[in-house]
Parts: C-alpha cells; structure tokens; sequence
C-alpha cells in the first residue's frame, strides 16, 4: 500500500507529542488495532490513552487512518458496547465525534487529538447524566439498525398512519415497499418503473404515544410481539399473521413523533425458513406450517421460539412531499397545490419540467406532439430508452420514476390541439409555461392570455447557439409578448443580431433547422426561465416582465454574431454574463 503524502514524518512528530503528553500512552499493535476496530481502517497507528477518563472505563483508543495526516483521528472505547448504552458511542466503541466545521486545519496533529479528546469525554459525561439522551431521537434510525445492521430497507411510499393500522407490502431486491393497500403498492411500482417480485404481504403500522428510547427496543421476534400487543396493535398483528403466506418477511413499522416529526422505525418477523434453531439439521420453525395459512396465536407462539434477534431496518420515505420538503424546505410547500401546463417538452422544456417537478409543484400537464429521437439524446433530459416516444409522454413517465406518487399527465398534442379539444382545461391551470421557440405559437398564446382563455403564461427560449436566453412573463390583458415582437412574433429587440447571424445548421428534413448549443450551455436559460415561473407561482410578479441573459462576449465573437445596436451600447456599459430585467 503506497503511504500517504507525508504520513512518515507527521506520525514521528505526533508519537513525540503523545509521549509528552500522556506519558502513560501505551502503543498499540496495528494488527491488533484492525482486529478490534475493523470497520475504521485500516489503521495505521494507535495507542490507549490511559486514565483521560474520570469515570470507567478510564481509557481510550486513539488511533490513525491510512489517510493520516488529511484526516482526523479515531476515538474508540477499549471495548465494544452493546451500542444503547451511550448516545454518539457505536457498537465497536467507537466514538462518533462531529468537528464544529466539515473543514478542518491541515495537516492533522496533535491539536486535533487533544480537540476531539475533549469532545469525547464531553460526550460521554454528557451519555453518564442522561443530558444528551434526546440524540436517541434525533438520530433513532442510525441506533435502531445498529442493534441488528442488516443490507435492506424499508420504502414508505405514504406518510405513516396516525393510529395502529394493517398496510400492504411488496419485494424490491432487497427493500420491502410499504404502502396502504394492493392497489397503491401496485400503482407505485408501475409508476417507478420497478417490479415487485413474491407475494403481497401484510404489514403492521404501529403509531407509539412517545418516543422510544433504546432501553426498551425488542430484540427477539418474543419481544417484537409483546412490543406490538403493549402498543396497542395486538388486533393487527393477529390479523397480518393470520394473513400472511410466510414465504417472505412481515414487515412492521414503527412510529413515533420527536421534535414535530414522524420518525420511524422498521422490524420483521422473519420467514420460517429463514431461521435455523440451534441444533437443528434444517432451516425452520418446529409447529409452524410453512406455506400454510394458520392460527395467529399459534404462529407467534412458534415464532417465539426463536432465539436470535430479529432484523432492525431502516425505513426510507420515499413520497413526494416528504422528498420535496427534504430539498427545498418551506419553499416547496406552497407549490404542492399548484398546477402548471408546459408547452414544448425539448431540451428547453424538459428540463424546466423536471426542475418544477422537483421544486414541488403539485401538478404538472405536458404537452408536445414530437417524438424523441437519436438526435434529440445529445442534450435531452430524457435518455435514449425513450427514443421514438413522444417527449411529453416519456418525460411525464421519467418524473413519475423520480416521484411515483406525482400528479404529471403527459400528453403527445400541441397546446393548440389541447385547447381545442379540452376547452376550459387550458385556463384552469396556474400557470403555463411556452418553451416551443415558435414565435408565431407564443403569439397566439398571448392573444389567448390576453383574453383570458389561458393562464398566466411564462414565455422562455435561446438565441442561436445559445448565447442569450429571453422569459416574458404576460397575464390576462398585458398583452406583454405581442408588446415585444414584431407581427411575425419575432423579438423586436434580440441580443445578437439575427440578420447578420450565420444560418442555422439543417436536417435532412425539408425546413427543418436547429440550434447548436450543448445542455450545459442550456442551464443559465433553464434557471432563468425556471426562477420567472417559480416567482410567478408565489405571487412575487406584480407586473409583465420581461428577462434577459446574456452570455460571455467570446461565444458571441466565437459563433460570428455581433450585438443589436440597443445592445451593443448597454453590454459596453454593464458588462457581460449577466441578468437584465425590464417592465414591459
């Protein structure tokens, strides 16, 4: 193994600073060292800091990564825990220690030893009093699976009951996805594109009046049953075991509210043949049929005998809402009961509709009538699994894989088309977003604005090679589009100047032209016109805007375009690279 940048001489200084330090530090053997902390290496030097505790045990472990001196020490007990006894102490001893900054003074020595010392006894004093036991909760899924650490989780694709319930749940290589009944589990994985493989299987929803502190975690499948019956889920539980083909895992999820939120918990009782008692020859449980729909009582009872602990997983959740708030916080709250229809579902507006979709807006209506082709790949959202599909189908089924419980409806029609044929479908929406780059179709859609047959509407394309980015935001008679074009629906005012711009590249299609620009290039215009719709969203447009960016001066020089006359005087005074914003 090839050694660190500057290990030699950082660990020499650093056994004399511990020597100074703590004359009774003891070095320890780097081959006993892995062998105790297996899971921090490997470790390349360490020693046990005697008596730098006041209470037992008195000592530590401090140890050194491979990565030493770029990375912080190890802190670890001397012997394994049972992982409950102390808050921020894991099951190996070792000592879980959270810098004030993720950024740290480099190269690591003896300071950062005698720093993280001090935060370890703080911890574990702060353990020894019960000060910091309100961590349990806060971190309960990362305590919870240190009992028992297993590979899968458990996928909530609803937020959890606020009473003891009988939910539904399916088999995704390794999770269980949990959902309220067959349908909406079975809705969910054709949504997210995964396939469910077994039975449908019951699963126990329990909701505890208080948190659960590790003191009083279940560890046996005998536990797990008390535990359910204490709670109050006794009638569920009889009736999932009742229910179930054992075949596979009974999931249960546990719930409890800590600091104005659902934490939970997830535990199974596991399949008989999944279980092999001590002494047996064979895997299973000894009066338990398998396969064999029987007695509830019974099949605990026989489950009871189990010795070993059950499965402890972590429960993911994995809905919208709770994905939303995870990202965009408070923001994305607002936007979960709007709705915006998107016209042109192209490199341009299939980005804007992924981002929206992410920011959380509730309900989104897709319309384009062009099908994805290999030529559409280079820059697309859309990957090429969806060539010779209609862009605004593929993309609403891409979002629904990101988000399956989304309300997104794609369909492969122009908005012309959809207006005709749904009629007061366009204007009940709360926004549309034009993203078409015909000027004649945004045009017309203004006409539409204006008289209040369509929704607010924010209009967004690029200019040739993507050098500049334009978003119009027009409402019922602003008329804020047609104020500026020309009468064929082109910007009176471009950045570059178009008719001195050299042609567009063609395909070999009779009128058929294109824009060279990559998707990064893309990304200034899609924050641009993406920011207009948001803002227009909540409310914080009071008037017809019209916004601008302009690129770097060398792509302009770099594609042969030279500036508009208006905008060759204000580029030279205000610079590059930059928003503009004007009140139409």
């Amino acid at each position: 193994m090839r050694e660190t940048l500057g290990q030699s001489a950082a660990l020499q200084a650093l056994a004399t600073n511990v020597a100074e330090l703590w004359p009774r530090a003891e070095a320890l053997d780097v081959a006993w060292l892995n062998k105790r902390l297996p899971l921090r290496g490997p470790l390349v030097a360490g020693w046990r800091l005697k008596d730098v505790l006041a209470g037992e045990p008195n000592d530590l472990l401090l140890a050194l990564d491979r990565d030493f001196p770029w990375s912080l020490p190890v802190f670890a007990l001397p012997d394994a825990t049972n992982a409950i006894g102390y808050p921020h102490v894991e099951l190996d001893g070792y000592l879980c220690l959270t810098p004030a900054s993720s950024a740290f003074e480099l190269p690591v020595g003896v300071r950062h030893c005698q720093q993280l010392l001090a935060e370890a006894q703080t911890v574990l004093r702060a353990g020894q009093s019960g000060a910091n036991e309100r961590d349990f909760y806060d971190e309960a899924q990362s305590y919870w699976s240190l009992i028992n650490r297993v590979r899968g989780e458990i996928w909530l694709t609803e937020a959890a009951p606020t009473a003891q319930s009988l939910w539904v749940s399916g088999c995704f290589e390794d999770h269980l996805v949990v959902a309220p009944d067959k349908q909406a589990l079975l809705g969910w994985a054709k949504s997210s594109g995964r396939r469910l493989t077994g039975t449908v299987e019951p699963c126990v929803m329990v909701r505890l009046a208080k948190p659960l502190h590790p003191k009083d975690y279940p560890l046996t499948m005998k536990e797990l049953g008390e535990f359910l019956v204490a709670a109050g889920a006794g009638e569920q539980l009889n009736l999932a075991l009742a229910r179930w083909h054992a075949r596979r895992e009974l999931p249960v999820v546990i719930t409890f509210e800590h600091g104005g939120k659902a934490v939970s918990l997830g535990a199974v009782f596991m399949a008989p043949r999944q279980v092999k008692l001590p002494g047996a020859r064979h895997a299973g449980v000894p009066g338990f049929r398998h396969g064999h729909k029987g007695r509830s009582s019974g099949r605990l009872r026989a489950l009871s005998l189990v010795p070993t602990r059950f499965p402890h997983l972590r429960v993911i959740t994995v809905f919208r809402s709770f994905l939303h708030s995870r990202t965009a916080g408070e923001a994305a709250s607002p936007l979960a009961n709007k709705h915006v229809l998107i016209a042109g579902c192209g490199a341009l507006g299939g980005q804007l509709a992924v981002q929206l979709a992410q920011a959380g807006v509730g309900t989104l209506t897709l319309l384009d009538d062009d099908v994805l082709t290999w030529q559409n790949v280079g820059r697309h959202v859309l990957d090429a699994s969806y060539v010779g599909q209609f862009k605004a189908v593929a993309l609403a089924d891409a979002i629904r894989k990101r988000f399956p419980d989304a309300k997104v409806d794609g369909i492969g029609k122009t908005w012309q088309a959809y207006a005709a044929e749904s009629g007061p479908a366009l204007d009940s929406a709360d926004l549309m977003v034009a993203a078409t780059g015909d000027p004649a179709g945004n045009l017309q859609l203004d006409a539409y604005v204006a008289a209040g047959e369509a929704p607010a509407t924010v209009f967004g394309w690029i200019e040739p090679f993507g050098v500049a980015a334009h978003a119009v935001f027009s409402y019922a008679e602003s008329n804020a589009l047609q104020q500026l074009s020309d009468a064929s629906g082109r910007l009176i005012h471009p950045v570059a100047d178009l008719a001195s711009a050299p042609p567009l590249p063609r395909e070999p299609a009779c009128g058929a032209f294109y824009q060279p620009y990559s998707s990064l290039s893309a990304l200034p215009s899609v924050f641009l016109i993406g920011e207009m719709a948001l803002e227009a969203l909540q409310g914080r447009l009071s008037a017809p805007v019209h916004r601008v960016w302009v690129g770097n001066a060398d792509e302009f020089s770099k594609n042969g375009l030279s500036f508009t006359p208006d905008w060759g005087n204000r580029l030279s005074g205000l610079g590059f690279n930059r928003r503009y914003d004007f009140v139409v």
